[in-house]
């Protein structure tokens, strides 16, 4: 009986190490990290000269993407309690949206399953985003469908630019 037994685990622990996983970690992508904005070109040409904060969150397969835009620093609030004008001038100088990604060759293709701007999310899961991108060390280039193309700089382990 004990011989049996002892077989009859042997057996069983052959199965699960012959048995391929589920579940188990994805190739790592091109991507995965933690990135903030360093650059900025508009589909015209024309460069930021002072790009404001922005982070790019890449797990395996999921993302989050925080931007505040233009070239200037967005305003505070110059009360405890902010007017309609001011929270809509904050609102309207800021891109929040985080969901999930993959990768095929140079594009990602991001579905957003919440965004600070609803129309951005679409109707969930065709409201997908798709834009080329070309890593170099520690530097990821993402190139928008409109043209605009945003360099972003790998941040683990490298202090943020504020703390500099």
């Amino acid at each position: 009986m004990r011989g049996l037994l002892f077989r009859s685990l042997l057996f069983l622990a052959a199965g699960f190490l012959t048995t391929p996983a589920t579940g188990v970690a994805q190739d790592e992508s091109p991507v995965q990290g933690a990135w903030i904005v360093s650059g900025v070109e508009s589909a015209d040409g024309t460069v930021n000269s002072s790009v404001q904060p922005g982070l790019f969150l890449f797990t395996g397969t999921h993302y989050s993407t925080m931007i505040a835009r233009g070239d200037e620093p967005r305003a505070r609030f110059a009360a405890d309690e902010a007017t309609d004008e001011e929270r809509l001038e904050a609102y309207g100088s800021f891109i929040a949206n985080s969901g999930r990604y993959e990768v095929a060759g140079d594009e990602i293709t991001t579905r957003a399953y919440v965004a600070k701007n609803p129309n951005y999310m679409g109707d969930w899961p065709d409201n997908a985003q798709t834009y080329t991108f070309a890593v170099d060390s520690d530097q990821l280039l993402l190139t928008f469908e409109n043209g605009t193309k945003v360099t972003l700089r790998r941040v683990e382990g490298i202090p943020m630019p504020y703390d500099e």
